[in-house]
């Protein structure tokens, strides 16, 4: 079994050019950046009454969807805006797919586009005077936001935009009047921890398996996406020591081959 192949398909997978717009599920585990959500959380509902954007920012893997899924979908964030929003941009990308289907969850679905209708126009006045929350996911380039920003009215309504991306720059471009997120790595408890909330579903680490998963989490260089991964390979494996130790080894010698061909 090749567990860092089947990792690193599963990240490229994430990280792929897909285009589209939906609503996000929401079992994703948080663990580690519950300060962050808070801290955003209190962005999105107080502060300037004009419209501001949040952007998240960090490489691949560290969590930037799941901590924005998890804010979106929190009771006090559900209650306090008139429409929310999910878009999925990515690296690829059509405006007017994108603008249509934000449109159809800003209206609830309720509304039938016609082939000569200017999207763009109907979108714009269908948030004006709404508290709008809008999130958009996965932004590459600034053209993006460019094309997509010039629909979000700029009232006082306390709307907000919410951004991820994994390019700095973007997030700073994008930057109105609050900071950029930056996401950090887990640390080693907080990999521990997520690894055993995926793994053991709420119960505890069974004694003879602590050493070899605080290897195996130690080894997936505090990214919650190669933990979950990691995670959904060895929980279909039996609970022997030898076999987490395999794949703990497995993930030092790759990133061991990573190093010496810097």
């Amino acid at each position: 079994m090749d567990v860092v192949e089947t990792c690193g398909e599963g990240i490229l997978s994430s990280a792929g050019p897909s285009v589209q717009c939906s609503l996000p599920s929401i079992d994703e585990e948080v663990v580690g950046f519950e300060k962050d959500a808070e801290s955003i959380m209190k962005k999105l509902i107080g502060g300037t009454k004009e419209l501001d954007v949040i952007s998240i920012f960090g490489m691949p893997g560290l969590g930037k969807t799941t901590l924005a899924r998890k804010v979106y979908n929190n009771p006090s964030i559900v209650n306090h805006f008139d429409a929310r929003v999910w878009c999925s941009v990515s690296q690829t990308y059509i405006e007017r797919t994108l603008l249509i289907e934000i449109l159809k969850q800003a209206t609830g679905g309720n509304y039938e586009i016609k082939e000569d209708d200017d999207i763009a126009d109907k979108l714009r006045k269908t948030l004006i005077g709404r508290r709008y929350l809008i999130v958009l996911d996965d932004i590459w380039e600034v053209e993006a936001w460019e094309d997509l920003g010039l629909c979000f009215p700029k009232g006082e309504d306390g709307s907000r935009v919410m951004v991820t991306t994994r390019i700095e720059q973007v997030a700073k471009h994008l930057q109105h009047r609050s900071d950029p997120y930056s996401l950090r790595f887990l640390t080693l408890e907080e990999s521990w921890e997520l690894l055993i909330k995926k793994v053991f579903q709420g119960e505890s680490c069974p004694p003879n398996l602590l050493e070899a998963s605080l290897q195996v989490a130690e080894h997936c260089k505090g990214l919650p996406l190669v933990i979950v991964l990691i995670a959904g390979i060895i929980v279909k494996m039996e609970r022997q020591e030898s076999l987490w130790l395999e794949v703990a080894n497995d993930l030092s010698s790759h990133a061991l081959g990573e190093q010496s061909m810097k």
